[in-house]
């Protein structure tokens, strides 16, 4: 958690998503309280580092930053936001997603007339407020040249590239948002084949305690747990059982056989530095 965190926006956020019918579990609040803290100067103690988190499949990502976005997005008039994945189909995926969440009947209000835009293959969700969620691929370079963007969310950021950072983190040099600009990383333990750099260097900064202005969320496994050890499900899947039952649990293991995708993408377990594939 980063240091110096003296009060928070959460509260603030969490009683307008309450006001639309969308509760988060304890572990979500506690991730978007230390997501959303702030320092004495009113400034997100995570402006600098980021919030950087490591989820396996099937916990509730989407439905936790999501939301999150949603209700900051409605809270802050003319909140500027971009989520972006390495992949258009997730991406799309993604903004599917949120896109039925902003349906209820009690987000209606929060809208903007045609609040949901899917021409000429621009994505977004806007609101009364002037806020805006765009959604687009890196892989077709979105993000570049963006100015003025209050948060950025880089999803599957497990293939992210130092490139794709310099290219895109400086559209938050000009944030207008009283607190700060906030980046998101959230992705799962890299392959060994993808572009993991960035992802992997946060991660390492934290446990060497070389930053103080990271917030960083590892959900995951022990790291010498058998993968078939159920009684790491609820270590590695804070939605499970409530959320996520144990056939979707043993859905997923039957269709990801080879272990070390398994450890990785189910379990959330990092290799340690320069091991080799399980």
């Amino acid at each position: 958690i980063p240091d110096g965190i003296k009060t928070s926006v959460w509260p603030r956020v969490e009683r307008l998503l309450t006001s639309v019918g969308v509760e988060f579990d304890l572990w979500q609040q506690g991730f978007s309280s230390a997501a959303l803290g702030c320092r004495a100067d009113g400034k997100y103690a995570a402006t600098i580092g980021g919030v950087v988190a490591s989820i396996p499949r099937q916990v509730g990502k989407t439905f936790t930053v999501g939301n999150l976005l949603i209700g900051l997005a409605a809270e802050f008039p003319g909140l500027r936001v971009i989520w972006t994945s390495h992949h258009a189909r997730t991406t799309t995926n993604t903004f599917r997603a949120m896109q039925a969440m902003v349906s209820r009947s009690k987000m209606a209000g929060l809208l903007a007339p045609n609040g949901i835009r899917t021409a000429n293959g621009e994505q977004e969700i806007r609101f009364r407020n002037g806020s805006i969620i765009m959604f687009g691929a890196r892989e077709h370079g979105f993000g570049r040249g963006m100015d003025a963007i209050d948060i950025e969310v880089f999803d599957e950021a497990q293939i992210l590239s130092l490139k794709a950072l310099e290219d895109m983190v400086p559209a938050t040099n000009q944030a207008r948002h009283p607190h700060g600009a906030l980046v998101f990383f959230i992705g799962t333990p890299p392959r060994p084949n993808d572009d993991g750099e960035a992802f992997t260097a946060k991660r390492a900064a934290v446990l060497a305690g070389k930053t103080k202005d990271q917030l960083y969320v590892e959900i995951g496994a022990d790291p010498d747990a058998d993968p078939d050890d159920q009684s790491q499900w609820p270590i590695m899947n804070p939605s499970f059982p409530l959320r996520t039952p144990p056939e979707s649990m043993m859905r997923m293991r039957e269709n990801i056989p080879d272990v070390d995708s398994w450890r990785r993408e189910a379990m959330g377990v990092w290799p340690e530095p320069d091991a080799e594939p399980v």
